[in-house]
């Protein structure tokens, strides 16, 4: 076991290297976040799913509790520079050797049970909210529901955000297969907000097994675009002429459903001003203009065609040119395709990862004339500036890792 002395970086290359490859049921887990007193919390809890945006929903949902008051912990994945990224406590970083302790504490006494790294780092996160006194929990989960880590607490409200193709391989290669995994996160007699229009018929199925209350989008509250500003109607609630966000609209107005269903105190002043000001890195970030550098970590068909949208909101008077990195168990094609007619040149290259798509990869799916595949995010980057002018784009995306491996290069 390591000791305090090693820092965290070690720490985590060490969880990495001892990462168990197969995902079991949750009881074992469970029963191991029992034993460290991690299921008994007093806080009001969010547990957020979904395939896109839920990044974005827990972003909004701790803007609007921190400045209404509230003290909050958010546990967020993945990071996209630094691991202290994933755990935030009212709206701050913690240190290392916080981390480092909690660490420390799970290898003390778990005897040799395997864990994922994202299970282990999951029981961390709980441990380090225990250390504060805090009003309310929101959890993202990580990959799909019913069998991730962060369900094993039960949440006073679970969030939907939406249901898309991706992760066949663990969840399913149907939306229905997929709605049913993320409807794991479901509990008996508690509300789930489904910001999803097109609810799969599985989704309904696994509510009704575990006696869900749903608030679905169009139904119990719905949300509506004007040109400069936007609706949003609930039952407790109607709000109109508020200000577009940085954020999707979609999943600030989930965040705001979630919210009122849940009762917390938050007055209209307080949305009004969180709404303005709510932002989070890698989601159409715009970083430069003149020429345009952009960065979105789109990594499968519907955040693609979302990517797709965002541009045309813009006012690019030139070309566009694109740099991605793509991992190799991802739908390349339904990432590129939403994008095919705006890019007039694309500059592909595999990450630092042994997920990655390989450069023959690259290769064998960028057959269009416009493209050229280099072996690095850095060479991708270097070409695609070397060829804009001022009124052009650059478009870095792909991944989270395509963005993360772009913000940590010294350009």
């Amino acid at each position: 076991m390591l000791n305090k002395n090693y820092p965290l970086s070690m720490w985590l290359k060490y969880l990495e290297k001892s990462d168990k490859k197969i995902i079991y049921n949750l009881t074992e887990l469970k029963n191991f976040a029992e034993k460290l007193n991690l299921l008994n919390s007093k806080a009001f809890i969010f547990t957020v799913g979904g395939t896109n945006g839920k990044g974005t929903t827990c972003a909004m949902l701790e803007r609007l509790l921190l400045n209404s008051g509230y003290q909050v912990g958010l546990y967020t994945s993945p990071h996209l520079i630094n691991f202290v990224e994933r755990v935030r406590i009212n709206g701050f970083f913690i240190n290392e050797s916080e981390y480092i302790s909690s660490f420390q504490n799970i290898e003390s006494v778990r005897n040799g049970m395997l864990l994922t790294y994202f299970e282990f780092i999951t029981l961390s996160a709980l441990i380090l909210f225990k250390k504060y006194s805090l009003d309310v929990l929101i959890l993202e989960v990580g990959l799909g529901g019913r069998l991730d880590a962060t369900n094993i607490i039960d949440s006073n409200i679970s969030i939907i955000t939406n249901i898309g193709i991706d992760h066949t391989a663990l969840l399913g290669t149907d939306r229905a297969s997929i709605a049913r995994e993320k409807s794991g996160i479901f509990r008996k007699n508690k509300i789930s907000v489904i910001g999803e229009i097109d609810i799969p018929e599985s989704m309904y199925q696994i509510a009704k097994e575990k006696k869900t209350i749903l608030k679905k989008i169009n139904k119990d509250w719905s949300w509506e675009k004007k040109s400069n500003y936007w609706n949003f109607i609930h039952s407790n609630i109607q709000l109109y002429n508020l200000p577009i966000t940085q954020i999707p609209l979609s999943n600030a107005a989930t965040a705001l459903a979630a919210l009122y269903y849940s009762d917390f105190k938050v007055n209209e002043k307080i949305i009004r001003e969180s709404l303005s000001n709510v932002q989070l890195s890698g989601r159409f970030q715009v970083l430069s203009t003149f020429p345009h550098i952009i960065i979105d970590v789109a990594h499968n068909s519907d955040a693609a065609l979302y990517l797709s949208k965002k541009i045309d909101e813009i006012d690019i008077k030139g070309k566009i040119y694109a740099v991605v990195g793509i991992l190799n168990d991802k739908d390349i094609l339904g990432i590129i395709n939403p994008l095919k007619n705006k890019i007039s040149y694309w500059f592909a290259a595999p990450l630092k990862t042994i997920r990655t798509a390989t450069k023959n990869q690259l290769k064998n799916i960028f057959t269009m004339n416009n493209t050229c595949v280099l072996n690095s995010i850095y060479e991708a980057y270097q070409a695609a500036y070397l060829s804009v002018k001022k009124q052009d784009a650059i478009i870095v995306f792909g991944s989270f890792l395509t963005v993360s491996e772009f913000l940590s290069l010294k350009l």
